[in-house]
């Protein structure tokens, strides 16, 4: 993995890119897992509160090293709850 610097605070970083800057494969992995725990709860593709929950569960646990799609996958669903 190949490790960027991180976004100045209070930047205007999108919901994948908060704390650390991922390479191209690991955000379309992350975008995978967000956007099938989204689907698997019927929430748009729109930015929304619950969107940034998921967004934030995915990426914890992208950067603890726990990188299957199920664990992705299983933070998204925790981080809001379901």
């Amino acid at each position: 993995m190949t490790r960027y610097p991180t976004m100045p605070k209070g930047s205007a970083a999108d919901e994948i890119r908060c704390e650390v800057v991922f390479d191209p494969m690991e955000r379309a992995e992350i975008e995978r897992a967000i956007d099938a725990v989204c689907a698997e709860l019927g929430l748009d593709a729109i930015l929304d509160e619950r969107r940034s929950r998921i967004a934030r569960g995915i990426k914890s646990t992208w950067r603890d090293g726990r990188r299957l799609p199920l664990n992705l996958v299983n933070a998204g669903l925790d981080a809001v709850g379901a």
